[in-house]
């Protein structure tokens, strides 16, 4: 349930809870050598479960309980194998390593065009191929057309956030406003699908300017709920599609609503955005400012806090095709990630009432009901920080991290050497470390203290430090291919749960719902099912 803040100016209502990827390891007070030629080092192969012809070790993972197990299969795996561990699914060896310093060094060696873990999402390839979307390939590609699609949108995306802070607070301001006559008092949205809409109302309010209000189901344009739906439901059929490849050679019922779906997404939002497009041009045309030929300066752009297609359009490093081509999946990209995480934190925070209380706290203190505009109000929320990045420790939105190289490497770990041939699977997993009982002291709890400064300090030079990588601490990957969206995600997450939780208090219609979900492989992983 949610309710008002005891705190804040909201009338009393209670709201039900519905709603919603290294240079050296410790080892025994030595370090080991970073990524590279092993010399000195023996060359072993890494543990792993029984390898069959053809199908590898996919009926151990079978065995295990499979994709409905992932997150708890890797943790089983860890305590099996250690710190190093192989795998081979239908008989393509990966190497899985557990700690984040060793993945660093893995990082290091990507080059000038890093393999992204997009190629994996073979689902989306394969789709961009057949609807011959020049735009979707590059940004799954790896080679200077990536580098190029990238460049063109990293300025005013990744950059960029900091200008969005405030169009982003006043769309988070209009969904918590509407929250308990939508959730709580009509029961028009379920909360799974409230935070999905916020999610879409917040990163639209960056890309073009204005909030769609989807979360205020009395203005809210169908198409636009339509999308919202379409996207969700696309994200997930990708994921049961990737772990069953003969969901798309038999023409399943799940490929046919797959491809349903993302034809709406991609179709609705080329439309959003050629609508947005031609706005621009004929109020540039009718203020006798028309640049659209380009060379909009980025820092004026900022000044005058243009939405991001707008800069995008501006500074004519795309075409408007190409612009368009490109909304879809950018829109897509931006509402479901996001989604994913703050459907954990709502989660981990209704299941610990006294954490929200003691973050309700911290807001009232240093926001006194407003909202969060700044990067300093950003910085000045250590506990709000530290309930996200516990969260994310608890129940990340992926098991592990993937990464692939283009040249033979050789991991090192200890004393021991592991070849690893070019374009094989190089996996971090978040589920070791996170969750051993000699690094984090009581793991399955959600503790947010654990991130606080004096925390944080108390850990240094110990073994216990590794927790606070950077590896472990949002979902959004690292490295040249980290998220395009990770710094506008950040903020939208931020910005929502302090409004939020400034207004409402959010707790379980039942407590023991607390206890009765389970992770789900969907795309990314979810609570099923959902409290």
């Amino acid at each position: 349930m949610v309710a008002p803040n005891a705190a804040a100016a909201a009338p009393l209502l209670r709201l039900p809870l519905l709603f919603l990827l290294v240079g050296c390891v410790w080892t025994g007070g030595r370090t080991s050598s970073p990524l590279g030629q092993a010399h000195g080092f023996a060359i072993k192969d890494p543990p792993m479960p029984f390898k069959w012809p053809v199908v590898g070790t996919l009926p151990d993972f079978f065995a295990r309980g499979g994709v409905d197990r992932l997150p708890q299969i890797y943790e089983e795996m860890y305590r099996e194998f250690g710190d190093v561990y192989g795998t081979s699914p239908m008989g393509q060896d990966e190497l899985v390593v557990c700690d984040p310093r060793v993945f660093d060094a893995v990082l290091r060696r990507e080059g000038k065009y890093p393999i992204g873990a997009s190629e994996e999402a073979t689902t989306f390839v394969e789709y961009y191929r057949e609807t011959n979307n020049t735009m979707g390939l590059k940004s799954v590609s790896r080679g200077p057309e990536w580098k190029e699609w990238r460049g063109a949108w990293e300025a005013d995306m990744y950059a960029g956030w900091v200008s969005y802070l405030p169009i982003i607070a006043e769309a988070a301001s209009e969904v918590s406003k509407v929250a308990g006559y939508e959730v709580t008092e009509q029961k028009n949205i379920a909360f799974v699908d409230f935070i999905s809409r916020s999610s879409f109302d917040m990163f639209t309010a960056v890309m073009y300017g204005e909030s769609p209000r989807t979360t205020n189901s009395r203005v809210a344009d169908p198409d636009d709920v339509e999308f919202v739906r379409s996207s969700q439901a696309a994200f997930d059929l990708t994921g049961e599609m990737i772990t069953n490849p003969f969901e798309k050679v038999f023409q399943t019922d799940t490929y046919k609503s797959f491809r349903v779906n993302i034809d709406k997404t991609y179709d609705m939002g080329r439309e959003k955005s050629r609508q947005f497009v031609e706005g621009v041009k004929r109020r540039q045309r009718e203020d006798g400012d028309d640049d659209s030929g380009g060379g909009e300066c980025p820092v004026t752009a900022m000044k005058k806090n243009f939405p991001m297609l707008e800069r995008l359009l501006n500074r004519g490093k795309m075409s408007v095709d190409d612009i368009l081509s490109s909304s879809g999946g950018i829109n897509m990209a931006g509402v479901d990630t996001t989604t994913y995480f703050l459907s954990w934190v709502f989660l981990n925070l209704a299941s610990n009432p006294d954490v929200q209380t003691k973050l309700a706290d911290e807001l009232k203190t240093v926001l006194n009901g407003a909202d969060v505009t700044t990067v300093a109000q950003m910085n000045s929320l250590p506990y709000l920080k530290a309930c996200i990045r516990e969260s994310h420790r608890l129940t990340p939105t992926a098991a592990a991290s993937l990464k692939k190289l283009k040249e033979d490497v050789e991991v090192v770990v200890g004393d021991v050497a592991y070849r690893v041939p070019s374009g094989q699977r190089i996996m971090l997993n978040l589920r070791a470390y996170p969750m051993d009982p000699r690094y984090v002291e009581d793991p399955a709890a959600y503790r947010p203290e654990r991130f606080l400064r004096e925390a944080v300090e108390a850990r240094r030079g110990t073994p216990s430090e590794v927790v606070d990588h950077p590896s472990f601490a949002d979902p959004f990957g690292r490295g040249k291919r980290r998220c395009l969206g990770a710094n506008i995600a950040v903020a939208e997450m931020t910005v929502l749960l302090a409004r939020m939780i400034q207004d409402w208090e959010i707790s379980l219609v039942d407590p023991e719902d607390a206890h009765k979900w389970r992770p789900k492989q969907k795309l990314m992983l979810k609570a099923d099912p959902y409290p």
